[in-house]
């Protein structure tokens, strides 16, 4: 994802290039907006696999895991051989998808069933899963970990704001402990309440949306406090 220019003063778009370039260097956890082209940014947010190894772990609360896989589908490519991992969560009482190994495109990967009203449990499971990665490469380099929690949406409507919060510090924890990039869909508009609750808590916000047949993005850095224009994908 690239950008240019914003709200901030003289040299916005200056600002906003060395910011974004250090939240690749460094890893960060940036929130998706929208409603109709979350799915674009969540590929581009996952990398080429042509660009190196990676890592990357889908947190399912209700697409499931057949979505992490049409999603690998379209991003590994290339000579590197790349780990996937899937922790698939289910509050109790809701159907659960199969635990155990798959395939995408010829590589297996991982699935873990959470079945547990317990938000606690989820984030164990996830910081697990980073931990067998880091023990498979011996450790994970600046961005190889790509995290994509699918979606947040059943998360708000199951716990309240400060289970919510808990859960979101300790995920984005995880991803910050081996500087990797995760990006958490949460669809509906940039103003709406639940986005409100969670905003602080990322490096970015980025609004997405389809315009006839490109999709745009706009980026909301907290540091520094600097909103974008709409930019193509």
């Amino acid at each position: 994802m690239q950008g240019e220019q914003g709200r901030g003063g003289h040299g916005a778009a200056g600002q906003f290039g060395r910011r974004l370039a250090d939240l690749k260097r460094n890893g960060c956890n940036v929130l998706l907006v929208g409603t109709d082209a979350l799915d674009a940014g969540c590929e581009r947010l996952l990398g080429e696999s042509s660009a190196g190894p990676r890592y990357r772990l889908f947190v399912t609360t209700d697409a499931g895991p057949a979505s992490a896989r049409a999603r690998l589908a379209g991003v590994q490519s290339g000579p590197y051989r790349d780990s996937a991992a899937v922790v698939d969560w289910r509050a109790d009482g809701r159907a659960a998808g199969e635990a155990g190994d798959r395939e995408s495109d010829g590589r297996a990967f991982r699935v873990t069933s959470v079945e547990s009203d317990d938000l606690g449990d989820l984030s164990r499971a996830v910081e697990a899963a980073v931990e067998s990665f880091a023990a498979e490469a011996g450790e994970l380099s600046p961005a190889e970990l790509r995290l994509c929690v699918d979606s947040l949406a059943p998360l708000v409507e199951a716990s309240d704001e400060r289970t919510l919060r808990r859960l979101l510090l300790a995920l984005i924890e995880t991803v910050e402990r081996v500087d990797g990039m995760g990006h958490y869909h949460l669809p509906g508009g940039y103003d709406s309440a639940s986005v409100a609750t969670v905003e602080a808590l990322f490096d970015a916000v980025v609004e997405l949306r389809r315009v006839e047949s490109r999709v745009e993005q706009r980026w909301h850095l907290l540091d520094p406090d600097l909103t974008t224009r709409w930019l193509a994908l």
